[in-house]
């Protein structure tokens, strides 16, 4: 197993996990995103000539990655919560923004199979 992979099941199984982090705090983890973001890419690059990547994150990055996009969506995420630096609407745009990018990681991961 490449260390790559061993940081992300790592990182799969922390408190800090974005799924486990939004369901739990009702709330974004912008340290948990760009964590998971980068571990991801380490992934895929580690793994890119290799005839198949482990079980593990074809199941996070097809399944886990939308999930946390269907959660995000919902409008109830935004609308009771949100951080002092944020207003309602700011936070909203910046939550669409971010479901961009959970959509554009899932897309390179599909492209990179």
């Amino acid at each position: 197993m490449k260390e790559s992979l061993k940081e992300f099941i790592d990182y799969n199984d922390s408190d800090d996990e974005l799924e486990y982090y939004i369901r739990i705090h009702a709330e974004w983890s912008e340290k948990s995103f760009l964590k998971m973001k980068r571990l991801i890419c380490n992934v895929i690059e580690d793994y890119s000539d290799d005839l198949y990547y482990p079980k593990s994150i074809i199941y996070y990055c097809l399944k886990v990655i939308q999930r946390i996009i269907d959660i995000i969506s919902n409008d109830f995420f935004c609308q009771h919560v949100w951080p002092k630096e944020f207003t309602k609407e700011s936070y909203k745009a910046f939550i669409s923004k971010r479901i961009i990018d959970l959509k554009s990681i899932r897309e390179n991961f599909i492209n990179s199979l």
